[in-house]
């Protein structure tokens, strides 16, 4: 009986998997990617972004030698993202801040507490040099919605 159990258990699991919708997608209202890769992908209920930086919508960075301005640009970037594929800040369950210069981390800091004031996900912060020499802020998620 668990062998016949077990068998419709995986059976049902497979099925499932073949009928999870994936959405790659890259919304109208940030910059379009250079490279090869999704801004946002939504598998079922799980959604992660890709490096986010702040990009306006012409591909110009927003707020040169300003963290502040760029991780506002870069959340709201974010929140453009998850909303593409019916997310929320409230969906995001990690975070990973990148930070050029690790002496902007208060800056950085107050900005993103803004953003997650009463839903804050898990997070880690590094210091990484980015794509952009006039880039000092990036951020990636993993969200999960209720489908």
């Amino acid at each position: 009986m668990t062998g016949r159990v077990l068998s419709a258990i995986l059976a049902a699991l497979e099925n499932l998997e073949a009928e999870m919708k994936i959405e790659k997608v890259n919304p109208d209202t940030l910059a379009q990617p250079l490279a090869a890769y999704s801004q946002v992908v939504r598998a079922g209920s799980l959604v992660t972004t890709a490096g986010l930086i702040a990009l306006d919508s012409d591909g110009k960075v927003v707020g040169e030698g300003d963290v502040g301005a760029q991780v506002r640009k870069t959340l709201e970037n974010m929140v453009a993202a998850l909303d593409a594929v019916g997310a929320t800040l409230d969906d995001v369950i990690k975070t990973t801040l990148y930070l050029a210069d690790m002496g902007d981390y208060a800056e950085m800091n107050a900005v993103y507490n803004e953003f997650f004031e009463t839903s804050r996900p898990a997070r880690a912060t590094v210091q990484a040099p980015l794509v952009l020499p006039s880039l000092l802020f990036e951020v990636d998620a993993i969200a999960v919605v209720k489908e």
